[in-house]
C-alpha cells in the first residue's frame, strides 16, 4: 500500500541550510507584513481564502487571521527575531467586535461559524486570549471562563471543541497559576475522558464526533483522536497519577492499533472507519493529518516508559523526510514547514542531528516556495496556521533549535 500520494510532494531543493538566508527571509515577512497591515482594513484576504465561508475583506482569527499575525509578530519579538513594528493592542481589543460583525453580516460566514464564535483556533476564545496577553485584566478573564467553560464535552478537537478550550485553560493557569483555571482544565479533562471509549472492533479507546455534518472516529491532528489528546498529554501533571498512567497506555494503543505500515514507514488514515472497507484509505503527510501530527502532538510523551511509542514516532519522521516536501504553499498546518516542526521535535526528543539538519533542509526549501508563492500572488499570505507567519515562526525553530509548535504549545 503507497502511505503517500507522490502528486502531493516535489523533491527537495538542493540549497543548504544558511542561517544568514534563514534571517533574511524572517526579516522580509515581517517587513511585508508591517507594510501591509492599515487599522481598518487589517491585513488583506489572500485569492486562497476567498470563499463565502469567509469576509471578503480581511479575516480575524487565530487560525488564519489578524489574530495570529499579532501573535506571531509578538513571539517573534519575544524570542528576539524581530522589532515589534508598532503597538496592536488597540487592533487586539477590537477583534472580537469585529468577527461578531462578520457573523451578523455574512450569512455565509454564519452558516460556517455561527454556531460556534466561541472556538479557540475560529473564534472568540482566541481572540480573548490574545487581548489577554496584550493586556491582562479581570473583565477579560471572567468573558474567557464562561467561553471556555461552555465548552466543557465538546469533542471535536482544537479548533471547534474542548480541546482547544482546555488549551486555552491550560495557557491561563500557566501564567496566573489559578485554580479556577486549574479546576476549568480538570472540568474539562474528565468530560473528555467520559466520552473516551473503547471500540472492540479495532480494539482501542477513540472519540466519535459529528464534524462538518459526517459523524466519524477521526485521527488526526486538528480534528480528532490527536486533537483531544493534546492538551490532556500537555496538562498530564495537573491530571491523577493513575489518570497518567492509563493517558500513556491508551495513546499507544490506539497509534498502534490504527497504524499503517509498510517496512520502517508508518502513517494514519483521517478517520478509523477508512481502515474498514477493502479499499485502501487515501492518506497524507501532513500535520493536521498524518505522520507530522502524530510526532507535533506526541513528541513530548514521556519518555523511556511503557508503553514506549518511540518506534511509531521514528517511523512517522522517516516516512515525512521519503515524501519530500509538500507541493502547497509553505504553512504550519498542511505544508512543509508543518512538517519540519515534526524534524525539530524528533531532535529535540532523541538528541539525533540528523532531524535538525532535516528541518533546516526543509526550512530552505520552504523559503522558496514562499519567494514564489509571493511572486505569483503579488502579496504574502498573512496568516499564522496558513500563511507565511508561521514560516516565520518555522524559521526561528530552525535557528535556535527549538521545537514549540505556535499556539498548541506556547501562547
Amino acid at each position: 500500500m503507497a502511505l503517500f500520494d507522490p502528486q502531493r510532494h516535489e523533491a527537495l531543493t538542493a540549497t543548504q541550510w544558511s542561517e544568514e538566508r534563514a534571517r533574511a527571509a524572517l526579516a522580509r515577512i515581517v517587513a511585508d507584513t508591517d507594510a501591509a497591515f492599515s487599522p481598518d482594513g487589517l491585513w488583506p484576504i489572500h485569492p486562497f481564502d476567498v470563499s463565502p465561508e469567509r469576509p471578503p475583506d480581511c479575516l480575524k482569527m487565530l487560525y488564519n487571521g489578524a489574530a495570529g499575525v499579532i501573535w506571531a509578530l509578538h513571539r517573534l519579538h519575544e524570542l528576539g527575531f524581530a522589532p515589534l513594528p508598532r503597538d496592536f493592542g488597540p487592533t487586539a481589543r477590537d477583534l472580537a467586535k469585529r468577527h461578531r460583525a462578520d457573523v451578523a453580516k455574512h450569512a455565509g460566514v454564519r452558516d460556517y461559524i455561527g454556531q460556534d464564535q466561541g472556538a479557540y483556533l475560529f473564534g472568540e476564545t482566541g481572540l480573548n486570549l490574545l487581548e489577554w496577553k496584550l493586556s491582562p485584566s479581570a473583565q477579560i478573564e471572567d468573558r474567557l471562563h464562561a467561553a471556555i467553560e461552555a465548552r466543557i464535552g465538546d469533542v471535536r478537537g482544537l479548533v471547534w471543541g474542548g480541546a482547544g478550550a482546555m488549551l486555552a485553560a491550560l495557557f491561563l493557569h500557566e501564567r496566573t497559576q489559578g485554580e479556577r483555571w486549574r479546576d476549568l482544565y480538570l472540568r474539562h479533562a474528565d468530560a473528555l475522558w467520559d466520552r473516551w471509549l473503547f471500540g472492540p472492533g479495532l480494539h482501542c479507546h477513540l472519540w466519535t464526533s459529528d464534524l462538518y455534518r459526517l459523524v466519524e472516529q477521526r485521527l488526526g491532528a486538528l480534528h480528532g483522536f490527536l486533537a483531544n489528546v493534546a492538551p490532556l498529554l500537555r496538562g498530564r501533571h495537573l491530571l491523577p497519577p493513575d489518570r497518567r498512567l492509563e493517558l500513556q497506555r491508551r495513546i499507544s494503543q490506539t497509534l498502534r492499533a490504527t497504524a499503517i505500515g509498510e517496512g520502517d514507514f508508518r502513517n494514519w488514515p483521517n478517520n478509523a472507519e477508512s481502515l474498514k472497507p477493502a479499499d485502501p484509505p487515501r492518506l497524507f503527510v501532513q500535520h493536521c493529518n498524518g505522520p507530522a501530527g502524530v510526532i507535533n502532538v506526541l513528541g513530548d510523551y514521556p519518555k523511556d516508559v511503557a508503553p514506549s511509542i518511540d518506534d511509531l514516532l521514528l517511523q512517522s519522521g522517516e516516512l515525512i523526510w521519503q515524501a519530500g516536501p509538500l507541493t502547497k504553499m509553505p504553512v504550519l498546518c498542511h505544508g512543509t514547514p508543518g512538517n519540519g516542526l515534526a524534524f525539530l521535535k524528533l531532535h529535540a526528543r532523541s538528541g539525533d542531528a540528523k532531524w535538525l539538519a532535516r528541518a533546516r533542509r526543509f526550512a530552505m526549501h520552504a523559503i522558496e516556495q514562499s519567494d514564489a508563492a509571493r511572486a505569483q500572488y503579488g502579496q504574502r499570505k498573512f496568516s499564522l496556521w496558513t500563511g507565511d507567519l508561521g514560516l516565520a515562526l518555522y524559521l526561528t525553530a530552525c535557528i535556535d533549535g527549538g521545537a514549540q509548535f505556535p499556539t498548541l504549545d506556547c501562547f
